[in-house]
């Protein structure tokens, strides 16, 4: 089956690929933005056992490895029809050995919390310079006495090590994620239970100090304003 493709006539750009856009080399920049404007359709959802074993894992108050073990199984009995389910049940099997073996340094943070998988949308988008951008955190973290918002998990599982967050990109990515559910739910978060997770790499990135976040926030309105007036004039 061919792929299809799906063109995006107005800018859209996930937290993580824009963070990838403003520390690249002016040269690599049109290509990002050519890849999110013309790009192909998703067939199913990209390591859906290792991302619900997560949120399992964060729900269970005792935290045992086993919940690890117990979706490495299920993984193992998928049906697999297609070369891309194949290639997506070997990632997911090397992603959840890693949350298995790593559990206690990746989620230390949250030995008082819970977790809640997604947001309302109003929560994760956010629209300036005509560009949509999805921010939408995998996990909203709670208080397991209070019930209230504490901090969000933004998982990133890209296998390529080029393609493997930086420290500077997990704190755009958690610094811009935190200052949009602080102003929606009238709060303050806990920067150190704002975090981005590079899977593979098993790297946790917090989000930064505030005199950082002051330096680094016009990064973003720059390149919001370089999105919109590129977006029109990329061809495939």
């Amino acid at each position: 089956m061919a792929k299809q493709t799906v063109i995006k006539e107005n800018p859209e750009i996930n937290i993580v690929s824009l963070s990838r856009y403003i520390t690249a080399e002016t040269s690599k920049k049109r290509t990002i933005l050519k890849k999110l404007k013309f790009s192909d359709a998703m067939l199913y959802s990209r390591y859906a056992n290792p991302r619900s074993a997560i949120n399992k894992f964060l729900k269970d108050k005792d935290r045992k490895v086993q919940i690890f073990d117990d979706f490495i199984q299920k993984e193992k009995e998928r049906l697999i029809d297609s070369d891309y389910k194949a290639n997506d049940q070997k990632c997911s099997l090397e992603c959840l050995d890693i949350l298995k073996s790593k559990s206690d340094l990746l989620f230390a943070s949250f030995k008082n919390n819970f977790s809640k998988k997604g947001l309302n949308k109003q929560f994760t988008h956010i629209y300036t310079y005509g560009v949509d951008v999805s921010l939408a955190p995998d996990y909203a973290i709670y208080s397991s006495e209070s019930k209230k918002l504490e901090g969000f998990i933004k998982l990133n599982f890209s296998k390529k090590k080029k393609d493997r967050l930086t420290y500077q990109q997990g704190q755009l990515i958690t610094g811009l994620i935190k200052e949009h559910l602080q102003e929606q739910f009238e709060t303050e978060l806990d920067r150190k239970m704002c975090i981005a997770l590079d899977v593979y790499s098993a790297k946790v990135i917090v989000a930064p100090e505030a005199r950082t976040w002051i330096k680094d926030k016009p990064k973003l309105d720059t390149a919001f304003d370089e999105i919109s007036r590129v977006w029109p004039f990329i061809q495939k």
